[in-house]
């Protein structure tokens, strides 16, 4: 009994207080820093997302609450000081039901078209394993990495009774492969694939298939499959073969043409094909090289670039190292893996939220300062459809659409001016409940004002632990 009351003096005491807010305190102006010189992610990886910075905030609250019975604040002489304690716990209670409860996402939509899928700002580690008479697909795995290391990747599955293990071997901010010259080097085709308006360079080594965006293709290998794009060098030219007739416009030749379907034609570099719906060009074929994977330096101009996991896959006797490029706001293909008699399908990034309502972009509008490419305002007119209502709505900075319990905030818009890009907030109740919270603490703090003035001066008469 004497080891608890001893616990609960702890617990409850006024210097466990003021140590943990100047804790709280710290760790806020230092994730301010971490955040201006590494990015949000940085600072939410290693404080705002941390487990430690997760029991401060816990143990604020606990703190608070016993402070309540020890100082008996039920009273209508200290009415203040109990709503200044319970804001702030009902604020603590609200933050976990927003980190538990609720997401932010992004969407894109381009005039005149509808979707009801979003895409998820944090990231994760996305996993499907299949053995041609099972699939299953796994929860997705919360991932935020630190530009200045402290990352951990840890997971285990099971599958048909065979165990799965994933863990991190490397985190890579700004990673790109790049080809480097090299003394009996390989051969490699270069694809460049276009995605959401971004240019993406892809490198396939000879003797090697790969799929890109749903397209299988296959560069020099030893056998041929049915419905994938096929390319060799013969004595005089790259040849390709495709599964279907195939347009192209040549940028060198500056016309169009076509591939035959099935029949091997001399392949056009730098033509531009689209292939179900997948704008790709074949760029070239680079001999004697050597594939790295680096670290490109800060863009100030490039705002979320691309980031890459080095994992290490385990099963049964089995483990092998893979590369997943991805991070906030990407949702590459996913990577096949063949492991111990199964397919692994993996992948890291944003992960798809489907909405219980379709939205459609009807008209976008960019408005700019006069005598000035520099945008002043833009505007989204959208129609949001569910299978009970349609409702037409405008949204532009500071003027938000609440629906069904989302969010929608004018974001950014797409570089041709073709589409908005829109922020989407889903937390219904943790806000509500932080919204009770702060009405409390300014219910408390006005009170505090009007109350006796003696009304703290019980304060110091109390036995501090």
């Amino acid at each position: 009994m004497r080891l608890l009351n001893t616990i609960l003096k702890f617990f409850f005491s006024t210097k466990l207080t003021g140590v943990l807010l100047i804790i709280f305190a710290l760790a806020m102006a230092i994730a301010t820093f971490i955040e201006n010189d590494y990015g949000t992610e940085t600072s939410k990886a290693l404080i705002y997302g941390a487990k430690w910075f997760e029991i401060i905030i816990v143990l604020l609250g606990v703190n608070f609450m016993g402070n309540i019975a020890k100082y008996n604040l039920v009273s209508w002489e200290k009415a203040p000081v109990l709503l200044l304690h319970l804001a702030f716990i009902i604020i603590i209670i609200g933050a976990g039901i927003t980190k538990y409860r609720g997401f932010e996402a992004l969407v894109t939509i381009k005039e005149n078209e509808n979707t009801n899928r979003i895409l998820s700002i944090d990231s994760f580690l996305q996993l499907q394993a299949d053995d041609e008479k099972f699939t299953k697909n796994y929860s997705p795995t919360p991932v935020i990495m630190s530009q200045l290391g402290f990352n951990h990747i840890n997971e285990n599955y099971t599958f048909q009774d065979k165990k799965i293990n994933v863990t991190l071997n490397k985190f890579i901010p700004r990673a790109a492969y790049v080809l480097k010259d090299a003394k009996n080097g390989d051969d490699f085709l270069h694809l460049v694939i276009a995605d959401d308006a971004q240019r993406k360079d892809f490198y396939l080594k000879k003797g090697t298939r790969k799929n890109f965006y749903g397209l299988t293709i296959a560069f020099e290998t030893p056998y041929e499959l049915l419905n994938e794009i096929y390319i060799k060098t013969t004595d005089s030219a790259v040849v390709a073969r495709f599964p279907e007739t195939t347009n192209y416009f040549s940028m060198l030749e500056n016309k169009a043409g076509s591939y035959k379907k099935n029949t091997f034609t001399p392949l056009k570099f730098k033509a531009l094909s689209e292939i179900n719906k997948v704008p790709i060009v074949f760029n070239s074929v680079e001999n004697n090289k050597t594939l790295q994977l680096i670290q490109k330096e800060i863009d100030p101009k490039v705002k979320n670039p691309e980031s890459a996991i080095k994992i290490q896959v385990t099963s049964g006797t089995e483990s092998k190292e893979l590369t997943l490029f991805g991070g906030k706001g990407y949702m590459n293909p996913n990577t096949t893996l063949y492991i111990n008699n199964m397919h692994l399908k993996l992948r890291y990034g944003s992960r798809p939220i489907h909405l219980p309502f379709s939205v459609r972009l009807k008209n976008f509008t960019l408005e700019r300062y006069p005598g000035s490419d520099s945008p002043s305002a833009f505007y989204s007119d959208l129609q949001l459809t569910s299978p009970s209502d349609t409702l037409d709505y405008q949204i532009f900075m500071n003027n938000v659409l609440d629906y069904k319990g989302y969010r929608f905030f004018q974001s950014a818009y797409l570089p041709d001016e073709s589409g908005t890009i829109l922020s989407v907030n889903h937390d219904y109740w943790g806000t509500f409940v932080t919204y009770i919270g702060y009405a409390l603490l300014a219910l408390g703090m006005f009170c505090s004002l009007l109350w006796n003035t003696q009304l703290f001066a019980f304060i110091p008469k109390t036995n501090m632990v």
